[in-house]
């Protein structure tokens, strides 16, 4: 992906997650801080990459025109981890899904040892198990679980 689509890509996932901000703050608290909390977190990490990719672009060389093969394959690798994320969540649920998705990116993508890829997942589960708990939201179930 070339810088510029980059750019954009990123102003339009922070434009996103700064509508989501602005929505919850006129919600009563206990409706909203789930989705602030999730907001305020994509918000700062997509100002992060957009900040990350204007400054990558304007170091760029003027000669380089466009993407290499290794940029398409790792575009190509995020969107198909971005799949899996959502086959994982359509069918096992968001309890269950995102958990698995976790495990799975950090020990097949990353490459991470097993410790460190249980301990990411074991983190995103207890996330949720809080955020069903404690803040009483309702996941979505999964198509698995409604047979």
């Amino acid at each position: 992906m070339t810088p510029a689509r980059e750019i954009v890509l990123g102003g339009v996932v922070a434009a996103l997650f700064a509508w989501i901000v602005l929505t919850a703050l006129e919600w009563q608290p206990e409706t909203a801080t789930f989705p602030l909390l999730i907001g305020f977190a994509g918000l700062g990490l997509a100002v992060w990459g957009l900040v990350s990719d204007v400054l990558r672009w304007r170091s760029a060389v003027a000669g380089d025109n466009g993407s290499n093969a290794e940029d398409t394959a790792r575009a190509r690798a995020a969107f198909a981890w971005i799949a899996v994320f959502f086959v994982l969540v359509l069918f096992a649920g968001f309890r269950w899904g995102l958990p698995l998705a976790v495990l799975a990116y950090y020990r097949l993508e990353a490459r991470v040892g097993w410790v460190a890829a249980v301990s990411a997942a074991a983190a995103c589960a207890a996330f949720l198990h809080v955020a069903v708990v404690y803040l009483y939201l309702p996941l979505y179930e999964g198509v698995l679980w409604a047979w």
